[in-house]
């Protein structure tokens, strides 16, 4: 699991290069590489859901799309906290890769995306025994036009953290948006 995550955030790594080398070239039309932060609420789901209450999430990301903005990837670093019924909390981070399709005409004020992806997150909660457990997300949001290279989005995506009884909540995040097409 270690080794997942080590290759998921060097993964992130590169991609955040990858924006910084696209953001060098100002005025070039062809501009797709992309970063983001946002925040919001951790819903939880499922059984985790009769445990816990409603919680925070907070999300940083960067991403890369095709020339058309059609398909992409995205790393997805996450960090949240969800109190649960009894004293204490649940306190969770981690990153995920993600695919992602953008349906619909490039340039466009106002458009859909859909992702999927898998990573690991460290859970741990305040009553002890934190561990590195797999992730799987999938989910949607919409991004809005501001102006020049900069959107604001909201999505709302499952995710299950593999513990011995999944730990599913429902990340509803909405922030700002930077490149990309």
């Amino acid at each position: 699991m270690k080794r997942l995550l080590t290759a998921v955030l060097s993964l992130g790594f590169l991609l955040s290069l990858t924006v910084v080398a696209e953001g060098q070239h100002r005025h070039s039309p062809q501009r797709r590489g992309y970063i983001g932060v946002g925040g919001g609420l951790g819903v939880p789901s499922g059984q985790f859901g009769t445990n816990a209450q409603l919680g925070w999430m907070s999300q940083g990301f960067a991403g890369y799309t095709t020339r058309g903005g059609l398909l992409g990837g995205r790393i997805d670093a996450s960090f949240g906290n969800n109190p649960l019924g009894s004293p204490g909390s649940v306190w969770m981070g981690g990153a995920t890769a993600n695919a992602v399709l953008t349906p619909g005409p490039r340039p466009a004020d106002f458009h859909p995306y859909f992702l999927v992806g898998v990573g690991g997150y460290y859970v741990n909660p305040t009553t002890g025994g934190g561990a590195i457990r797999l992730a799987l997300n999938g989910g949607a949001g919409v991004q809005y036009h501001l102006g020049r290279q900069t959107d604001v989005y909201v999505e709302g995506r499952f995710l299950s953290i593999r513990t011995t009884s999944a730990l599913n909540l429902i990340p509803i995040t909405m922030g700002f948006r930077w490149g990309g097409i």
